[in-house]
């Protein structure tokens, strides 16, 4: 049963307007369609913003986007309306269906998604939906817009509205084929520097940066091979003799399924760091406060192990 004093606080009419907002992207066309003042939706959207404490739609050009508090909201809505109680959080808020939207670059959350996975498979009303995060996307405006939940990137985010905290240190490994002829040989970088070598592409920076930091003993004539692609470029290594530079946790990740062998060569790039960001508003948010609490306290256990067998 609706507890109907708490009911009686909130303006109803607020998720009318809200849904008749989602449905058409316009305030101008809501009000047209609910047969009021456009000035009378803005003030309406307002307080719902104020409510809920989430923007609920940004403006992206001449248009409107929902926030992923927006999406969930028209969810519920739209799927039962006579079930308000349960649509505007007021009550019972286990029962609401949760979504949580990560960005990551590529394949970082692919390889790691399954240890968030089990550790909150018991969260029966929870959804993690998962997006790489690509050169052309911003992090900040990811969260600043509620378009993320979390975010994993390459570099720290320095603002006042977002807590970064470094989440795990990763190295960039050397791959030759477990059946290399030269295996045996490839001890220094002088007998690296003679063996021919894959490529990854991007525009990413901090990549970019490792890259270059083999400048002094790579010959840019000995790349044979260049992808955009880290799945392709480890199918080149597994079938060719070519080297080439993968970052450990997807080493980890392929490694059972491929013949690939790390050349062990000390200090050969330096690390990176992949920070773990999230949105001060997210502490409202007990799934989400309970993801970051296990990433954090677990960070050891889901380390890729290098194993090299053969």
């Amino acid at each position: 049963m609706a507890n109907l004093y708490d009911l009686k606080k909130f303006d109803l009419n607020l998720l009318v307007i809200f849904e008749c907002i989602y449905q058409h992207l316009s305030i101008s066309k809501a009000a047209a369609t609910l047969f009021i003042t456009p000035s009378a939706v803005s003030q309406s959207l307002q307080r719902l913003r104020q409510q809920l404490n989430d923007p609920l739609f940004v403006r992206v050009g001449k248009g409107m986007t929902p926030t992923t508090a927006s999406v969930n909201l028209h969810y519920h809505l739209q799927q039962n309306l006579e079930q308000l109680e349960k649509t505007i959080n007021l009550n019972k808020r286990t029962e609401l269906r949760k979504r949580i939207v990560i960005y990551g670059p590529p394949l970082f959350c692919s390889v790691n998604s399954h240890f968030m996975i089990n550790q909150l498979c018991h969260q029966a009303n929870l959804q993690i939906e998962h997006h790489n995060l690509t050169t052309t996307e911003s992090a900040e405006e990811l969260l600043a817009y509620r378009q993320a939940d979390l975010v994993f990137t390459r570099m720290p985010i320095n603002n006042r509205a977002t807590i970064c905290q470094p989440y795990k240190t990763v190295q960039t490994l050397a791959l030759c084929r477990r059946d290399h002829p030269r295996r045996e040989e490839l001890t220094s970088v002088e007998a690296l520097a003679q063996e021919f070598f894959t490529h990854y592409i991007t525009n990413d920076p901090v990549i970019q940066r490792v890259q270059q930091s083999s400048m002094p003993w790579l010959n840019p004539n000995n790349i044979a091979f260049r992808s955009d692609s880290f799945m392709t470029i480890l199918n080149m290594i597994s079938k060719t003799d070519l080297i080439g530079f993968v970052p450990s946790y997807l080493f980890d990740f392929i490694s059972p399924t491929m013949q690939l062998h790390v050349i062990n060569i000390d200090n050969l790039f330096p690390d990176i760091t992949i920070y773990i960001n999230h949105h001060h508003s997210s502490s409202q948010n007990h799934f989400l406060s309970e993801l970051i609490s296990i990433l954090m306290n677990d960070r050891v256990a889901s380390q890729p192990q290098i194993n090299n067998n053969g």
